[in-house]
């Protein structure tokens, strides 16, 4: 310990507190070309998040997995586990990746992740029966949520803060772009008639899990992480190299940072870091709040409902596996441009603007789909029927443009880095339990109940949205450490009384 403080100490040595002295400079809009680069690199993760759980959904459509798992009268129940499993498993690999994360690090719980993606594709591939191909979707799940805890955290801590919600927003958009590849993929295989038409979705999920395996190895660790296990020479050299730009030459907005986060780790080094201490303290219970609420939001919008189901909803409206599919890709399409937007604009209007923005937004969307399913579904009245798939379409852009990317910055963004990986586990909790909640009785609820099930949506998003407005604090444009004071906790340094006495770095040839 005394070791690690004589670190600490050297290192902030090098800052004053003289107004003489050089003023940290103003920041470029944009990252480093390095730095967006590890971040899309990390998002190879985001990827094959995205592919796998989409795998799935395709099969939905294809005639030779119809054949040999859904032709009984236990079709939807089948389909219900299937989504279900999924969700379920990805709440037990939320919790494990905050075990990994601090012990191991970011870079190894993504590669670990990677490595079970692979082996879940290759199980589901070989799949003799629905049992197996169900294990296989709880392996899947796991691994998924491994990503979805790991990612995020990853990409806010290596990111400036003035850029932050554009890099982490990588996270959402290359999900996307994950979900796109596998419809892609499986609306080709659809024209495959052999019987390994499927099997195909999930051989190429695979090879690309061997690729992000391998890809994780080439990017750096988290620069916190480092510092958590005082290695603060490497922590401070990967944070100058990544935030060093045109505007920022000597990278001194990188250094200046380096002094609070080894001030804030070093002040938070003797705290516990269990899930109790959470639970157990006040400024720890409204972060692990605002987590659940977020991504309870998420699940009860039923985005992940349409999404898993939506071949199946287009074959109610009357359209064919290719148009099914065909569909099914163009809204994906949507989903990425509106992504990619909101991930331009979320640190210039904010998180929770855009958050309550959106819920409102997505209440009006899906009271109006609930009245047109309930007057056409079922019937052959085209210009209804087209109204339905064009609120689809709406739906999805309401919630691209406003909540898509926010909500992954927020739930990385407000815990402190000794908790970072354990806390994001109560967000991601909370869209697994929702997920399975929602997901389980889903096709059953629709082929039931029809149009009502979105009445639990409608409910459900207003009251979340609500909750939002209410009671989140704004974060855009703080550092993580100063993110602390949002929730009643101390900055340790704060960046505006920070000044260089002796630039040491050079400007990068």
């Amino acid at each position: 310990m005394a070791a690690s403080e004589t670190k600490a100490e050297g290192h902030m040595a090098e800052f004053i507190h003289d107004d003489e002295a050089p003023e940290i400079p103003k920041q470029s809009r944009f990252p480093s070309l390095l730095n967006f680069m590890i971040i899309i690199v990390a998002a190879s993760s985001s990827f094959i998040f995205g592919y796998g759980n989409n795998a799935a959904a395709g099969c939905f459509a294809q005639e030779t997995f119809i054949v040999k798992f859904l032709s009984g009268s236990n079709a939807n129940t089948i389909i219900d586990a299937i989504n279900a499993i999924f969700f379920g498993g990805g709440f037990v690999g939320t919790i494990i990746q905050g075990y990994i994360s601090d012990g191991w690090g970011r870079r190894i719980c993504a590669l670990m992740a990677a490595v079970l993606m692979a082996f879940s594709g290759v199980l589901a591939a070989a799949s003799a029966n629905p049992a197996m191909f169900i294990a296989s979707r709880a392996i899947t799940g796991i691994a998924g949520g491994m990503i979805m805890g790991n990612t995020p955290v990853y990409m806010s801590e290596i990111a400036p803060a003035h850029t932050r919600g554009l890099l982490v927003g990588m996270h959402a958009t290359c999900l996307i772009v994950g979900y796109i590849v596998c419809g892609v993929a499986a609306l080709g295989f659809n024209f495959v008639t052999q019987p390994i038409q499927w099997r195909l979705q999930f051989i190429l999920l695979t090879f690309f899990s061997l690729v992000c395996a391998i890809s994780v190895l080439l990017i750096p660790e988290s620069p916190r992480w480092y510092v958590e296990q005082d290695r603060i020479e490497e922590a401070s050299a990967i944070l100058e190299r990544l935030h060093r730009t045109k505007a920022d030459p000597s990278a001194i907005m990188a250094r200046a940072e380096m002094v609070q986060i080894v001030a804030q780790v070093h002040a938070e080094k003797g705290l516990p870091h269990s899930y109790w201490y959470i639970l157990s303290n006040a400024h720890l219970r409204k972060r692990a709040w605002c987590s659940v609420v977020l991504f309870a939001m998420v699940q009860s919008s039923g985005l992940l409902v349409m999404f898993n189901l939506m071949p199946i909803l287009f074959a109610a409206l009357g359209f064919d596996a290719p148009m099914q599919l065909g569909l099914s890709i163009v809204w994906t399409t949507v989903a990425l441009i509106g992504g990619s937007v909101n991930a331009l604009i979320v640190d210039r209007v904010g998180r929770v603007k855009l958050l309550c923005i959106g819920g409102c937004l997505l209440v009006i969307a899906t009271s109006i789909q609930c009245a047109l399913q309930k007057t056409y579904l079922h019937s052959t009245y085209k210009p209804g029927i087209n109204a339905s798939v064009a609120f689809f379409f709406i739906f999805i852009i309401f919630y691209s443009f406003s909540v898509d990317t926010v909500v992954y910055v927020y739930n990385a963004e407000i815990w402190p880095t000794h908790l970072r990986s354990k806390g994001v586990t109560f967000g991601l909790g909370s869209y697994f339990i929702f997920g399975v909640v929602y997901n389980s009785p889903a096709a059953q609820a629709f082929g039931t109940i029809g149009w009502k099930y979105y009445i639990v949506f409608i409910c459900m998003t207003a009251f979340c949205t609500t909750l939002i407005l209410l009671t989140f604090p704004e974060t855009k444009g703080l550092t993580l450490e100063e993110v602390n004071i949002k929730f009643g906790d101390s900055v340790e340094v704060s960046l505006n009384d920070i000044r260089l006495d002796d630039i040491k770095g050079k400007p990068e040839a």
